[in-house]
């Protein structure tokens, strides 16, 4: 500002590695539900130079219609159609290309009690219900993400993919709607036990897509996902519309959670990530170090070289502490990151121990996160299983749209707070930079990080005169 620099205040600068490496996660759980900010199915595939050959495929239950209808005896089948709708999402090839998509039965019954991740296994089929070949233009999808976004819904760009499904489907649905409702329609359990769902996968591709499974409540609209079941009865044509996201049955008053999820495979072996293993910090040989949703890749961030430069340091003041990341990569990335505290073992650390309180066993905060309250975001529930770091301008960073480059990631004040507890037992050493975990769950966006990742002080060291 112009004021000239004060003796006493002795100002210094450094750069310190944090020793990155690259860990593998076991699953990252991709089960919808009401509460995520995102709810998405993935279905494709892409052969990623540096991330590898990538596979998702889609699954979801489905159930009945809002409002059940009488269906006369004497109705007849007609046709069985899903409808999809895309969300604008997409991973991979950015020209406009042709995607063909199979539809499959699901022969094990997806349960509502059981978390599903990228992970999971199903079982499906062999022969598909259905199939359809449809052209994808990301340019389209990122003007529709644009013009969605405002208010005005008549500008809204709505991309479906209908596809006609095959076999006793259909008939069957049908035959339960007209004999007995009663005893299977209104039975979540029963139903979903009969129905055991549709399975979603790319036969020939070079995109992973997002379907969005909601549906406009209370009742969906033409152009929300849905699968829909045609009968005629006489000169009259109507149809059922059974849905692949939580219904709150009107005819019976039953909830039905409706559940999706997406499986995510990756081949590794022709990439700089071959070798990695779970949980086990990879260095790979190409200098970078990756991030990427859905695969379950982090970039691990060292502290311990914080420690050790600051372990001799006394009343120190940090002016500015910044780690310094950069993205090479020209894909798609998140639109946000974080950073999540790491245990020992490499999985996220539990902000909770277990405690005995009245001679019951009760979770309790661990002493050392209640002591500095301000620099992190702890679960409400005490099953939470991880710990976000808060950053100077909040809990994540936004990934510029245009640029694809990572915001600044300011740490003064957690770097102010870990150097006042150092010498603390159940200090923090190790942090996680990974997609925020709406992304992190939903998505395949990644990132391919500069080896030269740093942590950046600056910082002041007053000295004191004894006269």
């Amino acid at each position: 500002m112009g004021f000239p620099k004060d003796s006493r205040l002795n100002t210094r600068f450094v750069d310190l590695s944090v020793n990155p490496s690259v860990l593998l996660f076991e699953g990252v759980l991709t089960r919808n539900s009401a509460q995520d900010p995102i709810k998405r199915i993935l279905v494709g595939s892409y052969n990623d130079l540096q991330f590898g050959n990538m596979e998702a495929k889609g699954f979801s239950n489905f159930a009945p219609p809002v409002v059940v209808g009488v269906v006369p005896s004497t109705a007849t089948f007609d046709s069985l159609v899903l409808q999809l709708k895309l969300d604008n999402y997409y991973y991979g090839n950015s020209d406009s290309t042709q995607q063909h998509i199979q539809i499959f039965e699901v022969l094990d019954t997806i349960k509502s009690t059981v978390g599903y991740y990228s992970s999971s296994t199903v079982s499906i089929s062999n022969t598909p219900l259905g199939e359809a070949k449809f052209s994808v233009n990301p340019a389209d999808f990122d003007k529709a993400l644009i013009l969605n976004s405002g208010t005005d819904t008549s500008k809204h760009v709505i991309t479906n993919v209908r596809i006609k499904l095959q076999g006793q489907l259909g008939a069957n649905l049908l035959a339960d709607l007209k004999s007995d409702p009663q005893t299977i329609i209104n039975n979540p359990e029963a139903f979903m036990g009969k129905y055991k769902g549709l399975a979603l996968k790319m036969a020939q591709g070079d995109k992973i897509l997002g379907i969005d499974p909601t549906f406009t409540s209370p009742f969906p609209k033409g152009k929300d996902t849905k699968l829909s079941l045609y009968y005629t009865d006489g000169a009259t044509r109507s149809r059922a519309d059974f849905l692949f996201f939580f219904v709150n049955n009107l005819t019976y008053g039953i909830t039905y959670p409706a559940i999706s999820f997406s499986t995510i495979t990756t081949d590794r072996n022709s990439t700089a990530l071959s070798g990695i293993q779970g949980f086990k910090g990879f260095i790979p040989p190409d200098d970078h170090f990756y991030v990427q949703s859905g695969t379950a890749l982090v970039t691990k961030i060292d502290l311990t070289p914080f420690y050790n430069y600051v372990d001799t340091l006394e009343n120190v003041v940090f002016n500015s502490a910044e780690l310094v990341v950069t993205n090479t990569s020209q894909k798609r990335p998140p639109v946000r990151v974080q950073l999540r505290i790491l245990d020992s073992t490499n999985h996220f650390r539990s902000p909770y121990i277990d405690s005995l309180v009245n001679d019951v066993i009760t979770n309790t905060l661990q002493y050392y996160f209640r002591k500095i309250p301000t620099t992190w975001i702890i679960g409400t529930s005490t099953t939470s299983a991880s710990i976000d770091v808060r950053a100077d301008q909040g809990p994540s960073i936004a990934v510029a749209p245009d640029t694809y480059e990572i915001g600044s990631i300011f740490l003064t004040e957690f770097c102010q707070q870990i150097f006042r507890h150092k010498h603390d037992k159940g200090k923090i050493t190790a942090l996680a930079l990974m997609p925020l975990e709406a992304e992190f769950q939903k998505s395949i966006s990644g990132l391919v990080l500069d080896r030269k990742i740093s942590l950046r002080l600056y910082y002041s060291k007053p000295i004191s005169k004894i006269r």
